[in-house]
């Protein structure tokens, strides 16, 4: 009974780190080490007992509204005509092909280079070393091919493109359509994050801290998909023993990327945290200043007695038999 009860609890450890590896995939696995991105802390930090500062983080997940694919196309030839004409149709077809999976999709042409293309002619002289020269061979043109469309469809752009060789997929840009509206709710969120805060440190401190002067600072940013990626290397190596002189050849392990977002462990909210695709990013953050300092209270100002008005001395003058005037003196 003790051995099966045993046996019972290795095979229940067993499924259990089974499950937990399954759970974790392969990012944290052999030489590939899981990093998330490093966000500043959201800390809250007293000066004394004059102030006090606190942060509200916010994260905005937002699906792109347009999305632009760019491919990359380069042609080699003889003639520039040749090349002019195999280009012009390759782009002429994937148009077309384009126009039954999205007729609103646009194709823009972005012209990257055209120039001649040299090879080496060699020459050999009695009496001089074998030399080699250049000589023009032909043309080398290229040119990246802009899609703009809507929706999940860049697999099918993808095999739209393929079929006229063109291999070189080179990006793709999530466009937000609508920044104005989501930078409104971003702000809407942080007001109300904000007097909640300020309410639960009212009565936390014991005084209404509604009244008190504050200052801030805010920020913003974007992160968008293409920014957002890490890189993951499939790792596997054997155990089995070997000769010790043998000659091993190591099979080239499948190096790829997978969408690697910010998180919300760093953050006081997130806003679509459901979104699992790759989206673009918004951050807007603040921080708030609180002045504990009590106002000084007003000066009192005694007001001064009036002193009397200065009495007016009258000058009284005579005048004599004579006609001469005099002053009178008391």
């Amino acid at each position: 009974m003790k051995n099966l009860f045993t046996s019972a609890l290795i095979i229940f450890l067993g499924c259990t780190n089974g499950s937990t590896a399954q759970e974790m995939g392969n990012a944290n696995y052999g030489n590939n080490h899981y990093q998330q991105k490093q966000q500043a802390m959201q800390t809250i930090s007293y000066e004394g007992s004059n102030s006090f500062t606190f942060s509200i983080r916010g994260i905005y997940n937002e699906k792109a509204g347009l999305y632009s694919a760019t491919f990359s196309l380069v042609q080699v030839g003889i003639t520039p005509e040749e090349i002019d004409g195999i280009v012009n149709e390759k782009i002429a077809n994937i148009k077309a092909q384009l126009k039954t999976i999205d007729p609103a999709a646009e194709v823009i042409t972005d012209m990257i280079s055209f120039v001649p293309v040299y090879e080496f002619e060699a020459s050999k002289k009695i009496f001089n070393k074998k030399t080699y020269n250049e000589k023009p061979a032909g043309y080398e043109l290229k040119k990246n091919i802009i899609i703009k469309y809507k929706g999940q469809l860049l697999d099918r752009i993808i095999s739209a493109c393929a079929k006229e060789e063109v291999y070189d997929f080179v990006k793709v840009d999530h466009v937000v359509t609508n920044l104005d509206a989501v930078m409104q709710k971003l702000q809407q969120k942080t007001l109300e994050e904000f007097n909640s805060k300020l309410k639960f440190y009212s009565e936390l401190k014991g005084e209404d801290l509604t009244k008190k002067k504050r200052t801030f600072s805010e920020s913003f940013n974007v992160a968008y998909p293409i920014e957002s990626y890490a890189g993951y290397t499939a790792f596997s190596r054997h155990q089995l023993p070997y000769t010790k002189n043998a000659v091993i050849n190591e099979t080239a392990k499948n190096e790829t990327q997978y969408y690697n977002p910010v998180m919300l462990k760093t953050h006081t909210y997130v806003i679509n945290p459901e979104v699992t695709e790759p989206a673009v990013q918004l951050f807007y953050d603040i921080a708030v200043t609180i002045d504990l300092t009590k106002p000084e209270p007003p000066a009192t100002i005694t007001p001064q007695p009036k002193s009397a008005p200065p009495v007016e001395k009258k000058q009284i003058y005579m005048v004599t038999q004579n006609g001469d005037i005099k002053q009178l003196i008391f």
